[in-house]
């Protein structure tokens, strides 16, 4: 009796710290949301970018592992491919642009087969980097050319 009482115990302090866990959770995901449409409202009210919502973010490199044929070094425009690039969907963000995620701009400058609607493929310097990278998701405002 003495030990189900205490088990008991143990249960329910487990569900109160989940309970609280819980709610904290809740009230950060409250307010990054607000932060997210403060910053949303600042970019617009500068009127020169636009928001196009939030979008997948994935990374690549110019190796062949991550370009495949296209390993060249050499974006859909012509450009270098370097930190700071951007392969994009045109019909989506303009090649020229200039996309701004997590306050970097990028330069959308490449395109990709895998990249398409509200997804931006940005350049890294190493494998490893973009490897580390991994798949994200974040707002995005674009200042067309």
């Amino acid at each position: 009796s003495r030990q189900l009482r205490a088990e008991l115990q143990h249960v329910e302090q487990v569900r109160d710290d989940a309970l609280e866990d819980l709610g904290r959770m809740a009230n950060d995901y409250a307010l990054e949301a607000k932060a997210r449409r403060e910053q949303a409202e600042a970019y617009e009210a500068i009127g020169a970018y636009q928001y196009i919502g939030e979008c997948a973010i994935t990374a690549y490199c110019p190796c062949a592992e991550c370009c495949g044929r296209w390993a060249d070094g050499v974006t859909a425009s012509g450009l270098p491919a370097t930190p700071g690039v951007g392969a994009v969907d045109p019909e989506v963000i303009p090649l020229g642009s200039t996309a701004v995620i997590d306050g970097q701009r990028y330069l959308a400058a490449d395109t990709g087969s895998g990249v398409e609607g509200l997804h931006i493929d940005i350049c890294m310097g190493s494998h490893e980097e973009t490897v580390a990278h991994g798949v994200r998701t974040a707002d995005v405002w674009v200042v067309e050319p």
